[in-house]
């Protein structure tokens, strides 16, 4: 029982850590097309962009609220900065 609860944390580590990874690729990406509409002058591009980053903090935030699992990796990923 105990080999299995190892395991099942083990995984949602794993997730938890990918979802993450995920955002922040999604995030970059994001914050790169922000740049480039700036420099283009595509001010509704770049309030659109802009509202897009906002929702991934947002969603972040709700699901650290929600997960104990993902709440202990960010508070991690922070301290290790």
């Amino acid at each position: 029982m105990s080999a299995y609860a190892t395991f099942a944390s083990n995984e949602i580590d794993a997730s938890t850590e990918n979802e993450i990874e995920e955002f922040h690729a999604i995030t970059r990406l994001i914050v790169f097309a922000k740049e480039s509409a700036a420099l283009l002058d595509a001010h509704q591009t770049v309030y659109c962009l802009d509202l897009a980053l906002e929702q991934i903090t947002t969603e972040l935030r709700h699901r650290a609220d929600n997960s104990s699992d993902i709440a202990a990796y960010l508070k991690d990923a922070i301290s290790r900065q």
